[in-house]
């Protein structure tokens, strides 16, 4: 038997985050990212944000996807604990 998994037309991201830049410094400027899933179907969600550190922005980038490596995991359980998917 084939496992469930979320179907991607279901899915729906938002994100964000912030930064503070240090005048002077462009290596310094801080930034937080933030990544929110959410299934459209059942309205469930997930988010998690990092820390707000000195990175830049292609370390933003790679730090959002792996956000997002984390989340979809998280969600598919909880939408399926939520369906009553059985074997999950």
């Amino acid at each position: 038997m084939k496992k469930w998994t979320l179907d991607e037309a279901d899915l729906y991201e938002t994100g964000g985050g912030s930064y503070q830049k240090s005048h002077g410094h462009p290596a310094k400027t801080r930034r937080s990212v933030e990544v929110k899933l959410i299934h459209r179907p059942t309205g469930i969600s997930v988010s998690q944000s990092s820390p707000v550190v000195a990175m830049s922005r292609l370390d933003a980038a790679k730090i959002r996807e792996q956000l997002r490596i984390e989340l979809r995991p998280r969600l598919e359980e909880l939408v399926a604990r939520h369906l009553r998917i059985p074997g999950r």
